[in-house]
């Protein structure tokens, strides 16, 4: 059930040694020339312009500065959020002009949008499609738009922007308590530093949808809401203190997962979740091997095949995320490791990339890109139809049970 904020809220890292050195990459995703590697909203920006949520401009730029309309966030969360949408989704509001009933236009998102509940206009049935999104708004609508209820601040709990309004600032302290304002300000800045009251840019609807997504409850992208204690807990929790045979501490793994589902713009929860589910909370006992590092069991298809083999479980996980970024984005991502490496015959693979990243020989597709939801992964990664309700029960639990951190962020 969708999460109306508004009198529906219910209860509810830095690991720098981690990090390997960058190698060049064999093909890379073009990106935009004013988004780099550097810019604050990099891996957010580019999430989001890969799964064709939003999009650049025919100069090659992005304009992260920008400020963004009304009408325009309202498709970008119609889509972050999978929404559906519809020519049949009619707008009721006065000012927002009606498109023809061929192709989806922003009227049928706006519609969709109040269907939802995530905006209400203004009175006298206007929205106001052209003006600049407030930063209120975009927290109010973004927030509205999430896919679990979402836990109710305790009243000692203060957030950046205080009582600014009698609507607004009830939605957006409920969202920095659940950390849905994580990153929206950049580095070296804080909340308090924006006015609830300006407009917001294309890079801060960017960074904030990235969070939101989080929120979805079968989505693989965007921000996982939590933190790497989040995820040893509910391990040791499931397993009654058995950390499993890993070839690292719970603690460093947990960290690997965060570390790298921020890098590519593919959630640690949903990452891990699949992890528990193929090596069974790190027994294994299956073809796969503890030594092989391999977390995700990438190359082994039964009958004895025992699939690819890492030197380390950071290779692990590098391969883990690539392979789930070759199935969920259409091109290679700009980061570097989002590249094919071999498997040498004598030994594991010693440099961060994905065995199984391939290339269609006859439609040059460098990536598979036909994934957006853990269900989607069944017959794909694995062969069953159960096989994304198997890790989606698994992270779904991770909510339920309360093993998500709030209001540190």
């Amino acid at each position: 059930m969708r999460c109306l904020l508004l009198g529906i809220l219910a209860v509810a890292v830095a690991f720098a040694g981690l990090m390997l050195a960058p190698r060049p990459a064999e093909a890379r995703a073009a990106g935009f020339s004013d988004v780099p590697e550097s810019h604050p909203y990099h891996v957010q920006i580019e999430t989001l312009a890969q799964l064709g949520i939003i999009n650049g401009y025919a100069d090659g730029t992005f304009r992260p500065d920008a400020q963004v309309t009304r009408q325009q966030f309202a498709k970008m969360v119609i889509l972050a959020m999978r929404i559906s949408v519809t020519e049949d989704d009619r707008c009721v509001f006065g000012d927002v002009a009606k498109s023809s009933d061929v192709d989806l236009y922003p009227d049928n998102y706006i519609a969709a949008a109040a269907r939802e509940g995530i905006t209400t206009g203004y009175p006298g049935s206007i929205f106001k499609p052209y003006a600049a999104i407030t930063m209120a708004q975009l927290v109010t609508m973004g927030t509205r738009a999430g896919d679990r209820p979402f836990y109710v601040p305790p009243g000692s709990y203060k957030s950046a922007w205080g009582n600014f309004d009698k609507v607004h600032s009830v939605i957006a302290r409920v969202a920095q308590y659940n950390g849905l304002l994580r990153e929206l300000a950049p580095p070296g800045k804080n909340l308090k530093s924006f006015s609830p009251y300006g407009n917001a840019t294309r890079g801060q609807a960017a960074a904030l949808l990235f969070n939101v997504m989080g929120t979805d409850t079968a989505g693989l992208n965007g921000r996982f809401l939590g933190d790497s204690t989040d995820l040893v807990r509910y391990f040791r929790e499931q397993t009654d203190g058995n950390d499993g045979k890993f070839s690292v501490s719970l603690e460093q793994l947990a960290k690997m997962y965060v570390i790298y589902g921020k890098r590519f713009g593919i959630r640690a929860d949903m990452a891990w979740a699949q992890m528990i589910h193929e090596t069974g909370y790190g027994q294994y006992g299956g073809d796969v091997l503890p030594e092989q590092n391999n977390m995700a069991g990438i190359g082994a298809t039964g009958g004895g095949v025992r699939g690819h083999s890492f030197e380390t479980a950071e290779l692990g996980v590098i391969a883990q995320f690539v392979h789930l970024a070759w199935y969920v984005y259409s091109q290679h991502m700009t980061d570097p490791y989002c590249v094919h490496v071999q498997q040498p015959a004598d030994g594991p693979i010693t440099c961060p990339g994905d065995p199984r990243h391939f290339v269609d020989q006859e439609s040059g597709a460098v990536h598979k890109g036909n994934v957006r939801t853990i269900y989607d992964l069944s017959g794909k990664w694995a062969p069953g139809a159960n096989y994304g309700s198997a890790i989606q029960g698994i992270a779904s639990r991770m909510i339920e049970q309360g093993f998500i951190t709030c209001g540190l962020w």
